[in-house]
């Protein structure tokens, strides 16, 4: 009787002991689990803010080179003056010799396009007659908002959240500041779910012109 009863003490401090076990496996396998998914979601975040940095540059170049195209092509004024002439002709150009040049091998067709652009505009605003006439047809447009919306929906769509996001306007570049959250896995009351948000921040290309062009706020709160 007392050998069957030690058996039976034994075998219960065996299960317990092997249920001991399983639950530190699951543990640490949920510890490595969440490890996993906060180093994904930092990966994750980072992209967000690099194509939110870049899709607020992008769309600045394209409504620059909107006014100023339209401007030189649909104006009456805009044909007769010569502020921005042959602008489109030494864009051409200068996309020609960038795209000849090494540095600019790894560079896409379309950032090698908004490159040369940068490069004679900026080269233009020196004559103080043509950096008086893009501000001028500038005030009639709402960029900023442009940008702004725009950049806000770069971070939706990477799945970003727009808590506690920002637009900032620092050494001629658009900081982007936004995050993606974290979904940790719980664990039977030992290990509690997370819900965090992961923020980067992240620049997009530097815009020669960006101070004459930009006109509002150098902050901005996107939530």
């Amino acid at each position: 009787m007392m050998l069957k009863q030690r058996f039976q003490n034994e075998d219960g401090n065996i299960a317990l002991f092997v249920l001991g076990m399983l639950s530190l496996i699951m543990i640490l396998l949920i510890f490595v689990v969440n490890l996993g998914g906060a180093l994904a979601t930092k990966e994750q975040s980072g992209t967000t803010v690099q194509q939110a940095s870049m899709a607020a540059s992008s769309v600045l170049y394209e409504e620059v080179q909107r006014v100023v195209y339209e401007y030189e092509d649909e104006t009456l004024e805009g044909a007769l003056q010569t502020f921005f002439e042959d602008i489109d002709q030494m864009v051409d150009e200068r996309v020609e010799e960038l795209s000849s040049m090494g540095n600019y091998a790894d560079w896409t067709s379309n950032e090698i396009e908004l490159e040369a652009f940068d490069q004679v505009l900026s080269e233009e605003l020196n004559k103080d007659v043509v950096r008086s006439k893009l501000i001028e047809l500038l005030e009639d447009e709402d960029i900023e908002t442009e940008v702004i919306n725009t950049t806000k929906n770069a971070i939706v769509a990477n799945e970003g959240v727009l808590e506690g996001a920002q637009l900032t306007i620092r050494n001629d570049r658009f900081h982007v500041r936004a995050a993606n959250e974290l979904e940790s896995v719980s664990f039977d009351g030992y290990m509690e779910g997370i819900q965090e948000n992961v923020y980067q921040e992240s620049a997009g290309p530097k815009i020669d012109f960006l101070d004459v062009v930009w006109d509002g706020d150098q902050v901005i709160a996107l939530d």
